[in-house]
């Protein structure tokens, strides 16, 4: 007679098997033999896989990272959900773990951790932290998804720093480049004009901010900075009906905010001294 009781724990049994194969890493190496099990990275040219039998090491020149494959984090869709929504906080730590298990493995899980972590850190303010991680995901994955966004805030947190002749010749590359696009052009122009403002040089720096309107109009994040700037330097360079312009634009598309406001004051302090 048939005992249906162990056919059916030897069904669920071999469900549970595909479901955890289905769940797991394989690790394929270089000989043909494959792994089913977590990998993570355990020492520098070390990796290593946990299987539920025992955890394996090989050295990285035995390892066929193209035919390897790892699964996604369990809690990816968690991680990118909480950048989207702006929550840095919750979502560095997440990308940190990841950043330990991946580190420096040829996978894309290594690059997502690297950028999830330096736009993190960014976010927060924490140059030191987030400049080197975002330019290591530029020099490890120079294909990246993600370089837009990587160049985007190495310009901002260089900025933040004390900018020199080496940030300036970088920008005026990108500026170069066919291949940076119109966000990452317009960003390196303002990252020129911040420069050149800091060096007392208001005439290069009112160049570069009139390139990110004329030729960047469309990269709406910056216009608002980038028309007060362009109303201010042309205030004081005496240029008053070039201010007047700017300032009268600002209160037009920007109402009631305080660039607005302030554009409001100087517009009228220049026709007081007009009608004076």
């Amino acid at each position: 007679m048939i005992n249906k009781g162990k056919i059916f724990s030897g069904f669920a049994v071999l469900v549970l098997l595909t479901v955890i194969a289905a769940n797991a890493d394989t690790l394929v190496l270089k000989s043909g033999k494959k792994y089913n099990g977590t990998i993570s990275r355990s020492a520098p040219g070390k990796v290593a896989i946990r299987t539920r039998q025992a955890k394996m090491e090989f050295d990285d020149s035995k390892v066929s990272f193209k035919l390897t494959k790892m699964t996604p984090p369990k809690n990816a869709e968690k991680a990118f959900k909480l950048i989207k929504n702006k929550k840095y906080a919750q979502a560095e730590p997440l990308f940190s773990q990841w950043l330990k298990r991946y580190n420096d493995l040829p996978v894309v899980w290594f690059e997502r951790s690297l950028y999830g972590v330096g736009i993190c850190l960014a976010n927060h303010g924490k140059t030191k932290e987030a400049a080197p991680i975002l330019q290591k995901l530029l020099d490890e994955f120079p294909e990246t998804r993600y370089r837009n966004e990587a160049e985007y805030w190495l310009i901002e947190l260089q900025l933040s720093g004390t900018p020199g002749p080496e940030l300036e010749k970088k920008l005026k590359d990108l500026v170069k480049n066919p291949q940076t696009s119109d966000r990452i052009r317009a960003k390196a122009h303002q990252g020129l004009a911040k420069y050149y403002e800091s060096i007392n040089q208001p005439e290069k720096a009112l160049e570069e901010y009139v390139s990110i309107i004329v030729l960047h109009g469309d990269v709406d994040e910056l216009q608002e900075d980038t028309q007060a700037k362009c109303a201010d330097l042309f205030l004081q360079a005496g240029r008053t009906n070039e201010a007047t312009f700017y300032y009268k634009q600002i209160i037009e598309a920007y109402p009631n905010t305080a660039s607005a406001k302030s554009a409001e004051k100087k517009l009228l302090s220049i026709n007081n001294v007009k009608g004076d």
